[in-house]
């Protein structure tokens, strides 16, 4: 169900009916069954996978609270990850195995077309029930005995599909008594607007272009390729942006309180900057799970280097079953890990030559420079590796006349919805900009009077319905990271 779907807004006045009728003390239950009811209305065999991840993680927490011993940890942690990695892995396992069976020339081959069913948001999911086991091995919290309030907490579903993924030790405790604030109701409603906005408006229109160009990109040239990177770099963004949105405003209305998962990355002037600002959840996880048990900086630069790397690869592999995605990984490992070993020279160098690199003039630079490499790498997310290296290469070789092709003024489909699309996202970022400091922007806002916070919320509104009615093709409600 997505939040795009009619369905999900039957859904949510029922659940908001039934959720406020119940005493705060009892509303996990609510919270369990609502979950529960939509992680399953599509495809009512993705509860198996669902049940058998808490049932293992719960009871992984109640054995870690008896008897805090590593091996007890690690055994329910990669029981769990076990999940993840047959699901998920298998056939692509198999795949490169047949690969590597013909290289020595061996008959026999494996089957590469297992039929697993791989569940929306599995990563997700798992990621969010590890995050438990860690926290009560580290005794950041105490096992959760109660196991319909622990199934609320890895079914929540405002964030079951696609993040942001939650520490039990921030979503558990607020499952006790969730209590509505209609202050933060208000705020959650305009967020979500803004989140329609983002994804109808911006997302799906850039979609199309996105589309149109690297799916036939032998029949464009190196103008297309770096507007459409450009165009896909920003997709991205306020795709997943947009459902995070969506997802921290249900989560607000329930009374509970989730983290943003952005924090205007585009404005990072360094691109381990950018990462930090970026998916924020998965990061922080990564960086918990994976970074600091294989040493993080604690043994020489070498070995932080080294983890840096392999935090980005696995990274990669998490997001798609594929080798431009394990590119992908390895493209913004060495982006970053170059960025931190020439930081001490860069420094240097500005320090003889009397530059501050605070000035507004560098940083702009350096945003050019990261928002440049950012979108070159993003190039691997979307295609494959032969496609991405041949598109990579003509967008950096590229010809300065190939821009003065008069068709390229309707690569959205015509001159007139290109012109809209770019004042869109003219729209799109004055806005993300302002959302900087999200609290001092809702305190201004609501200082206005009625009528001015009613108009750009009807706006925003408008444009949304528009694009819906221009859209030749049907709209797209799915969210990218679904598949993830």
């Amino acid at each position: 169900m997505s939040y795009l779907n009619l369905s999900f807004y039957v859904f949510i006045l029922l659940f908001f009916g039934v959720y406020y009728c119940t005493a705060p003390k009892y509303r996990y239950i609510v919270i369990t069954i609502g979950s529960y009811f939509f992680y399953g209305y599509t495809n009512t065999k993705m509860l198996l996978f669902l049940m058998t991840i808490t049932l293992i993680t719960y009871i992984g927490g109640i054995a870690l609270e008896k008897r805090k011993r590593k091996i007890v940890y690690i055994t329910f942690f990669c029981s769990v990850i076990s999940i993840l990695i047959v699901f998920k892995y298998t056939n692509f396992i198999f795949k490169n195995l047949n690969v590597l069976l013909n290289k020595i020339q061996y008959d026999k081959q494996l089957t590469d077309q297992v039929n697993l069913l791989l569940p929306v948001g599995l990563s997700f999911i798992i990621f969010q029930a590890c995050t438990y086991l860690g926290d009560v091995y580290k005794n950041n919290i105490l096992a959760e005995k109660n196991i319909s309030r622990y199934a609320a907490f890895v079914a929540f579903f405002p964030t079951i599909l696609a993040g942001p993924i939650q520490k039990s030790r921030k979503l558990l405790p607020q499952l006790h008594e969730p209590v509505f604030n209609g202050e933060q109701a208000k705020k959650g409603t305009i967020l979500f607007v803004w989140g329609l906005f983002q994804k109808i408006v911006i997302a799906n229109q850039l979609l199309i272009v996105v589309n149109r160009i690297f799916d036939d990109y032998k029949n464009y040239n190196s103008a297309y390729y770096i507007v459409a990177g450009i165009c896909f770099s920003i997709y991205i963004y306020a795709d997943f942006s947009a459902y995070s949105d969506m997802a921290r405003v249900v989560s607000k209305i329930m009374g509970i309180q989730i983290d943003k998962n952005f924090n205007n990355p585009y404005l990072a002037c360094t691109t381990s900057e950018f990462w930090n600002r970026w998916h924020i959840s998965l990061n922080s996880w990564f960086l918990e799970y994976v970074y600091i048990p294989l040493g993080g900086n604690r043994k020489g630069s070498f070995i932080k280097y080294r983890n840096v790397f392999v935090v980005f690869l696995v990274s990669g592999l998490w997001h798609g079953v594929g080798w431009h995605f394990f590119a992908w990984g390895a493209v913004n490992g060495v982006f970053v890990i170059i960025g931190q070993i020439f930081k001490p020279i860069r420094k240097f160098l500005y320090d003889k030559m009397k530059f501050d690199e605070d000035t507004e003039g560098m940083k702009l630079c350096k945003r050019i420079c990261v928002f440049i490499l950012i979108t070159l790498s993003w190039v691997f997310f979307r295609n494959g590796v032969h496609a991405s290296l041949y598109l990579i290469k003509n967008m950096i070789l590229f010809k300065p006349l190939c821009f003065f092709d008069e068709n390229l003024l309707s690569i959205s489909g015509s001159v007139v919805s290109t012109l809209i699309t770019a004042m869109s996202l003219v729209i799109f970022w004055v806005i993300q900009l302002n959302r900087q400091d999200e609290g001092y922007a809702y305190e201004r806002y609501s200082k206005q009077i009625f009528i001015f916070q009613i108009l750009p919320v009807a706006m925003l509104l408008c444009a949304c319905v528009f694009a819906i009615c221009t859209n030749d093709s049907t709209v797209s409600t799915e969210f990218l990271y679904f598949k993830f």
